[in-house]
């Protein structure tokens, strides 16, 4: 089979950025006929130099994901070499959980796939036209490494609307549960595949909650934005004297009780369901403190364009978070979004103790989990950031 060759413009237009897969409309020249959008293509330089390989999709503003920036087939031997290469690199996590990021898209060499394992379940997303061409030999491979007792598919991103692809929800092979329960050290929690956000669980934030657990005896903690009670459990599990979860859904604080039910710790934790903004003005309002606050939200940012008003909400909640928190307290803040820099979460953080008139010592930073790696070439893959910050008074 001939290689189907697009060519990048010359000069600054077409110039790619060192080891980042992504390639831009504007930056090829015209698409040559014969060529289908999914197709696997050769791109070439000005000079007609190979430069990568990878999949294209006029529909899309990234036209073209690299796979590849060697001279190398795309089979399914390829395939099947960086899945198992993914999986590899979650060995350390043998023994301290059952559920981890098997594949973490342009991070693992696979641009548009993420890969998650639940106990005996793998749940996988397919986020673009060109793994949705290539998704049933990629499940193929997956059964056959991994060998799970369920697969379950939930390609729900808005990203695939601009992929000019659907929604997908259901089971290949097996239909199996979509409660699971797994473990996490000493935490067991049950995850909704098919409800929940992402594929059901923060597996990202694994680091933060077992480092929240170490400091939590016999201190009082409040867990805003609790969703189904991950850093809750932990908390109490690291015998604080009590724990209050924040959320404004009743199906995740419903399930977030579940989890401290079979954790046995449902008498240290009490749940709040509202709008958190309200709930943590009302606390500062009545003058409650507490030892130590976990302030996780949902991404405020979807785009850099997004990102003035969703810093002014990550202020707000921030300052007072500081002012709810007893003199010498630990305020545990995170952003999940890529828009916010590491620059501009650290100006935000500094804003709001300004505005709260506290001093701030850093504690630990905090970044997602080793099983979603970065990659420095390429900065998405670097999307949650986190501080433990001591907070006094000024």
């Amino acid at each position: 089979m001939e290689d189907k060759i697009i060519t990048l413009r010359t000069g600054k237009k077409g110039k790619l950025k060192p080891g980042h897969p992504w390639i831009f409309k504007g930056q090829t020249l015209k698409t040559p006929p014969g060529i289908r959008p999914g197709d696997i293509v050769t791109i070439v330089n000005g000079r007609g130099e190979f430069t990568g390989r990878g999949y294209y999709n006029p529909a899309s503003e990234i036209t073209i994901r690299l796979f590849t920036f060697d001279d190398e087939p795309i089979d399914g031997a390829f395939l099947r070499n960086r899945i198992e290469s993914a999986i590899a690199k979650r060995d350390f996590l043998s023994g301290l959980t059952n559920a981890a990021r098997l594949v973490f898209s342009e991070a693992d060499g696979l641009p548009g796939l993420i890969v998650d394992r639940y106990n005996e379940t793998i749940v996988f997303q397919v986020f673009t036209l060109g793994i949705e061409r290539m998704k049933e030999g990629l499940i193929k491979i997956l059964a056959d490494i991994v060998n799970p007792k369920y697969i379950y598919e939930k390609s729900d991103s808005p990203f695939r609307k601009k992929e000019g692809l659907k929604t997908i929800k259901k089971w290949w092979l097996y239909e199996g549960k979509t409660d699971i329960e797994i473990y996490e050290g000493d935490a067991k929690f049950i995850v909704d595949i098919d409800n929940g956000h992402k594929t059901g669980f923060y597996l990202d934030q694994r680091r933060s909650r077992l480092a929240l657990k170490d400091i939590s005896t016999g201190k009082s903690v409040l867990d805003l934005f609790c969703y189904t009670g991950g850093f809750s459990i932990n908390a109490a599990l690291g015998l604080a004297k009590r724990v209050v979860g924040v959320d404004i859904k009743q199906k995740w604080l419903s399930l977030a009780r579940k989890n401290a039910e079979i954790n046995g710790v449902s008498d240290v934790i009490e749940h709040r369901e509202g709008d958190v903004f309200k709930i943590l003005k009302d606390i500062c309002d009545s003058g409650e403190k507490f030892d130590i606050i976990v302030l996780d939200p949902p991404s405020f940012a979807k785009d850099k364009r997004s990102i003035i008003t969703a810093a002014k909400g990550y202020k707000e909640l921030n300052t007072l978070a500081m002012r709810a928190l007893i003199d010498g307290g630990v305020l545990c803040t995170f952003s999940c979004s890529h828009s916010m820099s590491n620059e501009i979460f650290s100006d935000m953080i500094k804003a709001s103790a300004s505005q709260a008139r506290k001093s701030l010592m850093i504690l630990k930073r905090c970044h997602q989990d080793k099983d979603h790696p970065i990659v420095r070439s390429i900065p998405q893959t670097e999307y949650l950031k986190g501080r433990f910050l001591k907070v006094n008074s000024i």
